[in-house]
């Protein structure tokens, strides 16, 4: 949630991909991963993080962005939040995402509630692998079927059949619908079926290596996924 004096500017989905213990001399730190583009024009506002199950109950924590990405390029930004140690998703030991994957979208949709969205992986880069350069951009996402409502940029999307990560949703394309009622038309914009698009985890690895993110910080994760 992205506020300022209490007042709520944008919300997004997340997801936990290192956390660290408190020990001695170190505070806990979850690191969130989300859509860059949710923060984009909100300087000098307040970060807040909800996270769910076990941890609903502990309220909202205040946030720290670590990195954040061009999200014309690169719509990937990386939140500190100090206090509690989240167990992080699960990554694949490879990288490869193949065309027909069954997947499961897991976000906020209006920033109001927990939300499911089945679909496979419908597109893939050329080359198959997702990698690319920082002017390769949209060209180097993937494609979900999966129709996420407003509020899921940022959410996960997952192996159905292991669970592991494989990629954050970046943003969907939206359809201008005119509704009519006694006094007036106005549009509204839905998502379309078939267009939400996803970072792949490649990118999201090298994304999270150049934040400087270790083995100490839990960075890739202990359920980090052992077989394909």
């Amino acid at each position: 949630m992205v506020e300022h004096g209490g007042r709520r500017l944008a919300s997004g989905s997340g997801v936990v991909v290192a956390s660290r213990a408190e020990e001695p001399g170190t505070e806990a730190m979850s690191y969130v991963l989300t859509a860059a583009h949710i923060l984009d024009g909100k300087e000098g506002a307040e970060l807040f993080v909800h996270f769910t199950g076990t941890y609903a109950a502990r309220g909202k924590f205040a946030a720290i962005v670590i990195r954040q990405g061009n999200a014309e390029t690169l719509d990937l930004a990386l939140l500190g939040v100090p206090g509690i140690a989240v167990p992080p998703a699960p990554f694949p030991a490879g990288d490869r995402v193949r065309l027909g994957e069954e997947i499961l979208v897991v976000g906020f949709p209006w920033g109001k509630r927990l939300g499911l969205f089945s679909g496979i992986v419908s597109q893939v880069p050329a080359d198959g692998k997702g990698e690319a350069t920082a002017d390769e951009g949209a060209e180097q996402t993937i494609v979900v079927d999966a129709a996420a409502a407003k509020g899921v940029s940022g959410g996960g999307v997952f192996r159905e059949a292991t669970g592991s990560l494989v990629g954050v949703v970046e943003g969907y394309q939206t359809a201008s619908i005119a509704v009519k009622d006694r006094s007036q038309t106005y549009a509204v914009k839905v998502p379309m079926p078939g267009e939400t698009f996803v970072v792949p985890v490649t990118r999201i690895r090298r994304f999270l290596d150049e934040a400087g993110l270790d083995a100490a910080s839990g960075w890739p994760g202990s359920g980090a996924e052992r077989t394909e």
